[in-house]
């Protein structure tokens, strides 16, 4: 739990640590695992605990902030991403934007990585599937300007 939150100004964390974490409860004498935690906290925390058959590294997310009571429910990390994108389109869409199919496509990709990886950074652009649409190029194509600002945004807003 200090590997993710010991770095002061920066409350971010980055998948390669997650996966550190994961790698260091596994080792003996605990062997545990996501599922395992969750199952735990599923017994102890009736009422609590969003129940899911499967648990990712990025889990371990929901699983510290519960832990140390930044967060009433346990519930996977990718739902909260998703309610949270919700939220964020929804505001969005309050502030006068209107996102064009294109630009939407982007955006729900953008939000799929952070789930999957607890965060999304320019390198991620250079992957599948972005790089069907061009990568950083195919962004700056369509989002314009905001590229940058959305990019920098959905980090910020899906992970709080």
């Amino acid at each position: 739990m200090e590997l993710l939150y010991s770095q002061p100004g920066d409350k971010s964390v980055t998948f390669a640590e997650l996966r550190e974490l994961a790698e260091r409860i596994k080792r003996p004498p605990h062997n545990w695992t996501p599922d395992l935690i969750w199952a735990a906290y599923e017994a102890i925390e009736v009422g609590k605990v969003t129940h899911a058959d499967r648990h990712t590294v990025t889990d371990l997310v929901s699983l510290v902030r519960f832990t140390l009571g930044a967060d009433d429910r346990l519930e996977p990390f990718a739902a909260k991403v998703s309610e949270r994108y919700q939220a964020w389109l929804a505001q969005q869409e309050q502030a006068g934007a209107a996102f064009t199919e294109r630009q939407r496509w982007w955006l729900d990709r953008m939000a799929d990585v952070i789930a999957a990886s607890a965060g999304i950074t320019e390198d991620d652009l250079d992957n599948v599937p972005f790089t069907e649409h061009g990568g950083v190029d195919g962004l700056i194509r369509d989002l314009g300007d905001n590229a940058a600002v959305y990019l920098a945004d959905l980090n910020r807003e899906l992970t709080a």
